[in-house]
C-alpha cells in the first residue's frame, strides 16, 4: 500500500513537473512572439515622428522623391531603375504658394508654420512631383547639406547607424534599409546636383517691404527637373485621362503637369460630369496605374475597379487606358 502511494507520488511530481514546463514554454513562446511582432512593427512603423499616413510602403520598384531638412531644404530623388540619384537644393528664399490656403511664405517659415505636412505638400505642388518621405536632420548633420549626409550614407557602413539617433521621419526602417543599400549602389558619376539658386528656374524680386525674395517659372522648372521622370511609366506609355470632380478651377491641369513629370501620359483634362467625394484611379493594370494609385492614395479591389470602369460616366466613355477623377479629398 506505501508502495503504490509513492509510486502516485512520484507520478503527480513529474506530470506537476511537466505541466510546469509547458507553461514556462509557453510563456517564452509568447515573450518570443511579442518580440518578434514589436520587432515587424518596429520596421514597418515610421521612425520617430507621427505624420501622414501613406498607403504604401516603398519598395524599391519606382522613384522615391524625399524632402531632407538639414542645413537647408533639398529634394532628394532615387532612381532605382537607373541607380540615379538627383539632389536639388531649394534656396531658403524662394516664395511659395502654400498649400492648404495659408497664402504665400519664402521656404525657410513653411515648417514652423505646418511641420512636415505642409512643407511636403507645398513643395510637391512646387515641383510638379510627389513627395514620398521627410527625413529631419538634428546634432551634427543639421550643418551638413544633402550631398555630405548622402556621401556619408554611401562611404561610410556605420554611417546610417549614427545617422538614426539624430534623424526624425515618417519612412519605416525597412525603407531606411532599402534605401541605404539602394544609395550605396550608386557610382559617383550617377549622382547630380542641382542648385535651383543657380538655374534660370528662379528669378530675383522683392516683396513691398524690401524683402528679397525668388520666384519660380513652373515651365522652366519642369524642363530643370527633367531627370526625375519614372523610367517604368516612361517605357509603358500608358494614356491617362484626368477629370475634374471639384469646384476648383485649373484642378486637372495642376495634377496633369505632376502625372507628365513622373513619366505619365495625359491625353485628356476635362470637367467631370458628375461629382465624387473621394478620388477614383482605375484603368488597365500595370506599374503606371499601380504608382499613380499609390500618390492619390486609392485602393481598389479588382472587382470593384471593374464596376467603376462600366458604371461611372465619365470613365466609361474616356478613351485613356487610365482614368482618374479628381475629388476635393486632394490638397
Amino acid at each position: 500500500m506505501l508502495g503504490w502511494k509513492k509510486v502516485q507520488s512520484k507520478r503527480k511530481t513529474r506530470n506537476k513537473t511537466r505541466l510546469g514546463f509547458i507553461v514556462l514554454g509557453f510563456i517564452a513562446s509568447l515573450i518570443v512572439f511579442s518580440q518578434i511582432f514589436n520587432f515587424t512593427k518596429t520596421l514597418l512603423s515610421p521612425w520617430r515622428i507621427s505624420a501622414a499616413q501613406r498607403n504604401y510602403s516603398w519598395n524599391g520598384q519606382f522613384n522615391i522623391n524625399l524632402l531632407f531638412r538639414s542645413k537647408g531644404i533639398a529634394l532628394v530623388s532615387y532612381n532605382p531603375t537607373d541607380q540615379k540619384i538627383v539632389v536639388v537644393d531649394v534656396p531658403d528664399q524662394t516664395y511659395l504658394s502654400t498649400s492648404g490656403g495659408f497664402g504665400d511664405w519664402q521656404l525657410r517659415s513653411l515648417f514652423g508654420l505646418g511641420g512636415d505636412k505642409l512643407l511636403k505638400d507645398t513643395l510637391s505642388q512646387f515641383f510638379g512631383q510627389p513627395i514620398d518621405g521627410f527625413l529631419d536632420f538634428s546634432g551634427p548633420y543639421k550643418s551638413k547639406s544633402a550631398k555630405e549626409i548622402i556621401d556619408l550614407i554611401k562611404s561610410s557602413p556605420t554611417g546610417p547607424i549614427n545617422i538614426l539617433s539624430h534623424l526624425k521621419t515618417d519612412l519605416t526602417l525597412m525603407e531606411l534599409v532599402r534605401l541605404k543599400l539602394g544609395l550605396g549602389a550608386v557610382r559617383f558619376d550617377k549622382l547630380t546636383q542641382i542648385d535651383l539658386e543657380n538655374t534660370n528656374a528662379l528669378t530675383k524680386d522683392h516683396l513691398l517691404d524690401g524683402t528679397e525674395i525668388l520666384t519660380a517659372d513652373p515651365n522652366i522648372l519642369d524642363t530643370v527637373l527633367v531627370d526625375l521622370s519614372d523610367p517604368k511609366l516612361k517605357n509603358e506609355h500608358k494614356t491617362i485621362a484626368l477629370f475634374n470632380a471639384t469646384d476648383k478651377p485649373l484642378f486637372a491641369q495642376k495634377w496633369a503637369r505632376l502625372i507628365t513629370n513622373i513619366g505619365g501620359y495625359v491625353i485628356i483634362t476635362s470637367n467631370a460630369k458628375n461629382k465624387v467625394d473621394k478620388t477614383i484611379v482605375a484603368g488597365e493594370k500595370s506599374d503606371t496605374l499601380k504608382r499613380l494609385q499609390q500618390i492619390f492614395n486609392y485602393t481598389c479591389s479588382s472587382a470593384n475597379c471593374d464596376k467603376i470602369l462600366a458604371t461611372d460616366e465619365d470613365i466609361a466613355t474616356s478613351r485613356g487606358q487610365i482614368n482618374i477623377k479628381l475629388a476635393p479629398d486632394l490638397p
